[in-house]
């Protein structure tokens, strides 16, 4: 298609990539974050099982990063007419998220482990529990330090030669959420989030998922939008998570049954019915409508 088409931009995504001994390799996320190193840092205790991401992070992280690409290669045609071919895959989108972990590994020769909530090298940085639940604070730098203490009413630990510095609070990690820990279960998540917010120190309550989208900010960023589908009607959904000042978009449809603009697009590209037909008839392609005959009749389908 190169020869006929020079400014073509071709993006593959797939398992470990085109190239190196694991090419021909099929990946999931589930191996790719094990692959990557990221199970081995993820969980509540460095002794414990390996631990998954919840969210399936490789593969929404190739998405991206194979996203940014063709806009990268994009901008390059623009300049010079040329397209080329963009790849990554499950297994680098997986390891170029484990930022911190990887350079201590590099730096140190050390692998790190699980630490929960915990930063690996910042703290107090983490989720504590409150006397009816649980919330995060970013005390990690000197200065928030310092304001989380007079949020929590404990100048004392100012002076404690474990805490002084951040290198210090790492070295005595958990002695410090020992300390921190007894402090916050005395009141409930409410008064802390207010006496942290009053003090300019990051803080948030630990959402589920529920309460995550029902939240005032999750909406008032139209992060939980309406939208019709084409066979379930009115469906809630996740909103368009960057704005543009000029071009504002947002999601208006549901998501597409298999096939289901199969047609259209290649309407749009210049075929007509009869082409589609006969890509359709080949196997080269499925419509919606092909897609119901195979849930039909998948024996008379099948080559």
């Amino acid at each position: 298609m190169r020869k006929d088409y020079p400014s073509l931009i071709y993006c593959s995504l797939s398992g470990f990539g085109r190239t190196g001994p694991y090419k021909h390799r099929r990946g999931f996320d589930l191996v790719a974050q094990a692959m990557s190193g990221i199970m081995s840092f993820t969980g509540e205790s460095p002794y414990g099982p390996p631990v998954k991401c919840g969210a399936p992070l490789s593969d929404i992280t190739a998405g991206i990063l194979a996203a940014m690409g063709i806009l990268a290669v994009y901008a390059h045609r623009l300049k010079t007419g040329q397209g080329q071919r963009v790849e990554t895959s499950l297994f680098e989108a997986a390891l170029v998220q484990t930022y911190w972990q990887s350079a201590i590994a590099l730096a140190t020769g050390v692998a790190p482990r699980a630490m929960g909530s915990a930063h690996p090298l910042n703290a107090p940085y983490q989720a504590f529990e409150a006397s009816d639940g649980w919330i995060v604070v970013g005390g990690a730098n000197q200065k928030n330090w310092l304001r989380m203490l007079d949020a929590l009413n404990a100048p004392e630990l100012a002076d404690d030669p474990r805490f002084q510095s951040g290198a210090d609070r790492m070295a005595h990690l958990k002695e410090l959420e020992a300390e921190l820990g007894g402090r916050f279960r005395t009141k409930p998540a409410k008064y802390w989030l207010k006496a942290l917010e009053d003090k300019g120190v990051p803080c948030g309550p630990v959402y589920n998922m529920l309460q995550a989208l029902a939240d005032a900010q999750t909406l008032a960023r139209e992060m939980v939008v309406e939208v019709e589908h084409s066979k379930l009607g009115p469906v809630k959904t996740i909103g368009l998570p960057v704005k543009f000042s000029a071009t504002p978009g947002k999601v208006r449809t549901g998501a597409p049954l298999y096939g289901e603009h199969t047609r259209q697009v290649l309407h749009e590209c210049g075929f007509d019915d009869q082409q589609i037909d006969a890509f359709e008839k080949e196997g080269a392609i499925v419509t919606s409508a092909s897609r119901h005959a195979r849930q039909r009749w998948p024996d008379a389908l099948t080559p």
